[in-house]
């Protein structure tokens, strides 16, 4: 498969979480994105010709060698069988991209109506061999998707690894996580140490994913299985009513942080109902609250939010109160 600059999308079947295409305003910006395929350009080398087939395939991908990848690591890569088996894998869930390549393509022609002096962007597909723990690898205007990461959760693969990760293991999960570590990497923390700046920190991230994939589903924006999302909006008036009366929205303790925003199988509110809650909650009310602030603030752009970083003004703005 010879390396892709994507430059039109007509004819390609788009998947069903895919956005409406009758919006013109989108249609007509081109995004100045480069997609290409490195696993499996990678793969198909010959290899009694390893040496030479790899120096083009540096001349090919000059930015995703910037990376940190060397030519030794990547020999011994290519000639490893369960390497090669994992690869197989990949090719067979993946065994056209034009699916995938489309689905960017569309993101990112949100991403640049929003965003339109942005720098242009190279995001390459390929195999990590699970030497990373995040399947986006984010390396200034370079994204490498770790194809393998999405093999879906059943697959053998991840037998080892948690139910609440490898349940984020499936390419319907892609262009969510995606956005997410590229803005994840690009915006940063604020010097405010409570939950709530946390929350919002975090529910900006996510609000912005959402606005670069508007037909989306929730779940898959917050990396969420439908069941818990259907738990979330079920219970959103007492989650919120939880922070409020044990008055943790401006608490700086870090254990507050550990309950409520990080990556854990459940949110620990310390009651029956635990386990039955997605982790990272913090971050979905906080995506919620942005959410109101931007519906009270039609004339607000999404740089604009990004400059906003007063947390108690949006939270007061914003006038959250589910109910």
């Amino acid at each position: 498969m010879k390396h892709l600059f994507i430059f039109i999308c007509s004819g390609l079947f788009f998947l069903s979480s895919c956005v409406d295409d009758s919006n013109s305003d989108f249609n007509s910006v081109s995004p100045m994105i480069e997609i290409g395929h490195f696993d499996h350009d990678f793969f198909v080398m010959d290899s009694a010709n390893f040496d030479d087939d790899l120096l083009m395939l540096v001349k090919q991908y000059p930015d995703f060698f910037k990376t940190g990848f060397d030519s030794a690591m990547l020999k011994n890569r290519f000639f490893d069988k369960e390497i090669r088996e994992l690869y197989d894998a990949v090719d067979s869930v993946f065994s056209s991209t034009n699916d995938l390549d489309a689905e960017i393509y569309r993101a990112f022609q949100y991403f640049y109506h929003h965003f339109e002096n942005h720098d242009s962007l190279k995001i390459y597909t390929w195999v990590s061999n699970f030497e990373r723990l995040d399947p986006i690898l984010v390396s200034e205007n370079t994204l490498l998707i770790s194809l393998d990461m999405y093999l879906g959760a059943k697959s053998h693969f991840y037998k080892t690894a948690p139910d609440y990760i490898k349940q984020r293991f499936d390419k319907m999960y892609i262009l969510s996580d995606l956005f997410r570590y590229y803005f994840s990497s690009n915006i940063p923390l604020s010097d405010n140490n409570s939950l709530l700046a946390a929350m919002l920190y975090y529910g900006k991230i996510h609000y912005l994913t959402s606005s670069m994939l508007p037909n989306y589903d929730s779940h898959i924006i917050m990396g969420y299985t439908e069941d818990k999302m259907k738990w979330c909006l079920s219970n959103e008036a007492n989650i919120w009513a939880y922070f409020i009366e044990n008055k943790l929205l401006f608490s700086s303790h870090q254990q507050n942080k550990m309950r409520f925003i990080e990556d854990a199988p459940f949110s620990k509110f310390y009651t029956s109902f635990d386990r039955e809650t997605p982790g990272r909650i913090g971050q979905w009310v906080g995506m919620k609250i942005v959410e109101a602030y931007m519906n009270s603030h039609p004339d607000v752009t999404l740089i604009d939010l990004l400059k906003e970083t007063d947390a108690q003004k949006i939270l007061r703005e914003s006038r959250y109160k589910p109910k």
